[in-house]
């Protein structure tokens, strides 16, 4: 029985392009290099092979395997036998871009994925792959290369190590990590024809409006309409947002972000939605946002809402998420005809808002001078 077992997808499920699978105990990880990944929209060329055990006698699928669980298989086994680990490539302040770019041909041909950031000064490059000692040790030989660091923390791209400077995010939706807080409100009992839709279309007090569902939907008058879904649908903007689970510290939810980071596909920034007590309250987690601003270089915004939970409470909690160090807050804000009640908690009227807005910004101004 031969120690190497091919079997290929057939070309009409689509899967992975149609990509080999292919298992040698012996030969170990191929030649080509290791699985990075992705296919158009998953990050692994289809030429990448993937390792799987034998298949017993007439063990055959009548269906493929759903694309998202074989590529979450091909994630999971490329971690187990090729040990992927990270790497810092800092290039010199001076290094030209002939030397940056001969280092990515160098180590994309090893096998590696490489992430590149440049920042004002210099070029940091985030190696992911198999990292060996000699790799590391020729690294350091080749032209622009100032210093290579093997990194262990359980994330990698969100890391301070990886990118010293904070993550600015700047579109149609504004600035977030900025020296200016982001401030987006969530529009409730918005109605075509009202006045407040005409304020919305006239003013900007606010940078942006969001939605909890999956689809963002159109702009909300002149304000980008962005969806804080984990799992958004047909979104028009690069941006996805994790929001940390309310048991979930600090660690994993740079964990969850990094995941996204690592699909490359969107730019990311956290939430912070407050922890939860059993009886349903919530509090919002100073120290978490501490331990983050800390720990990784992403923005973080607040769901002032969900944490308040009450009216009166929005002002203090939004203050507090300011004074702790978050990059912006979410609003969530009455845009329905004047006199109307809201029928959801936690939801400000306008003038409030945009009154809070205005302190929020004065005190952003005032703690980070």
């Amino acid at each position: 029985m031969n120690d190497t077992v091919a079997r290929r997808i057939p070309p009409e499920s689509g899967l992975l392009n149609a990509a080999s699978l292919e298992f040698s105990p012996k030969l170990g990880p191929p030649a080509e290099g290791i699985l990075g990944a992705a296919s158009a929209g998953h990050g692994v060329p289809a030429r990448e092979r993937v390792t799987l055990p034998r298949a017993k006698e007439g063990d055959l699928y009548k269906r493929a395997p759903p694309r998202d669980l074989l590529l979450r298989a091909v994630a999971e086994m490329r971690c187990l036998f090729y040990s992927e680990r990270l790497m810092i490539v800092v290039m010199h302040q001076e290094a030209p871009e002939e030397a940056i770019e001969s280092t990515i041909s160098w180590l994309v041909a090893a096998g590696y994925r490489v992430h590149r950031s440049s920042g004002e000064s210099r070029t940091t490059l985030g190696v992911v792959g198999p990292v060996t000692s000699d790799d590391m040790n020729v690294l350091r030989e080749l032209d622009g290369v100032s210093k290579v660091v093997r990194v262990s923390e359980p994330f990698r791209l969100a890391s301070r190590h990886f990118r010293q400077a904070p993550t600015v995010i700047s579109g149609e939706w504004g600035t977030i990590g900025g020296a200016r807080p982001w401030i987006a409100i969530e529009p409730v009992g918005l109605q075509p024809g009202v006045n407040s839709a005409q304020r919305l279309a006239s003013g900007r007090p606010f940078d942006a409006a969001v939605t909890r569902d999956r689809d963002a939907g159109g702009n909300v008058g002149a304000l980008a309409s962005l969806s804080i879904h984990h799992s958004p649908q047909g979104a028009r903007y690069p941006l996805i947002f994790v929001t940390r689970l309310a048991s979930g510290g600090a660690d994993s939810w740079i964990a969850q972000a990094e995941r996204e980071l690592q699909r490359g596909e969107n730019e990311v920034a956290l939430i912070e939605a407050g922890g939860e007590y059993p009886s349903g309250a919530r509090t919002l987690e100073v120290a978490a946002i501490a331990r983050a601003k800390l720990r990784t270089h992403l923005p973080i915004v607040v769901d002032v809402s969900t944490v308040a939970q009450q009216t009166r409470y929005c002002a203090p909690v939004a203050s507090a998420a300011i004074g702790a160090g978050a990059d912006g807050v979410i609003l969530r804000v009455w845009v329905g005809p004047e006199g109307e009640n809201p029928r959801v908690p936690a939801t400000l009227s306008w003038e409030a808002a945009k009154d809070l807005a205005e302190r929020l910004r004065g005190m952003a101004e005032a703690l980070r001078k």
